[in-house]
């Protein structure tokens, strides 16, 4: 089975922020994508550490409770007052049980996860950002639309811990699971700017739904910012 990794440097960004990571794990498929804020000084350096720390999070407590996975993650947050106390990122991860084929998602911040139709995308998450926020009056000029689109309700950081929202779906054999950050879905995707013309990093990795091993990921990337792990 073959997975695609696209990713792309904005026109308006100084280097590539977003990074994944991908897994396999037995019959568990695992995936962590992150978009490093540029305005902190590393966060392209924190999008590639939470990618690995995520996956390898996933891969240890695979089996155990929303609680635990949350346990975890909050172990690994922690550790960023060290390396990262002013950036910021946006994540996603997925586990799925490609024997069940029912996925987990964990979601914080304009990241998103979906499932590739005929013709459009449906996404399984919102984002955390106040445009999608609830009870909101309608923005009263254009730049507040706008500021809305960008600024996140939730986020990863180091200073405190927000929990990613969890989410459960049963999926069919056939489909296609995306993992997409906001350069992608909202300014490609749904803002229609063409791939060449993107003012942020885009990027999208594809996961096929099925009980065919994991074999392959097919990258399309300006920078080395995938990994794949093989977990016993």
């Amino acid at each position: 089975m073959l997975a695609n990794w696209f990713s792309r440097q904005g026109r308006e960004r100084s280097c590539n922020s977003d990074a994944a990571a991908v897994g396999q794990q037995r019959h568990h498929l695992l995936a962590v994508l992150v978009d490093g804020a540029e305005k902190g000084p590393r966060g392209a350096e924190l999008a590639r550490h939470w990618a690995d720390a995520g996956l390898q999070a996933l891969a240890e407590v695979t089996a155990c409770s929303q609680a635990v996975v949350h346990a975890r993650l909050r172990e690994e947050q922690a550790s960023l007052r060290n390396g990262f106390l002013r950036d910021i990122a946006s994540y996603c991860m997925v586990s799925l049980d490609q024997e069940t084929l029912v996925a987990q998602i964990w979601h914080c911040g304009d990241c998103r996860v979906g499932l590739q139709g005929q013709t459009k995308t449906r996404w399984l998450t919102t984002p955390h950002l106040l445009a999608y926020e609830s009870g909101l009056p309608s923005p009263r000029s254009r730049e507040e639309h706008e500021r809305r689109e960008h600024q996140l309700t939730r986020c990863l950081n180091a200073r405190r811990f927000r929990a990613p929202e969890h989410l459960a779906f049963s999926l069919k054999l056939g489909q296609m699971v995306l993992l997409g950050t906001d350069g992608y879905w909202l300014e490609h995707l749904e803002a229609g700017e063409p791939l060449h013309r993107l003012r942020d990093d885009a990027s999208l990795l594809t996961l096929p739904v099925g009980a065919e091993p994991f074999i392959e990921i097919a990258q399309a990337s300006d920078t080395d910012n995938l990994k794949h792990f093989q977990f016993s």
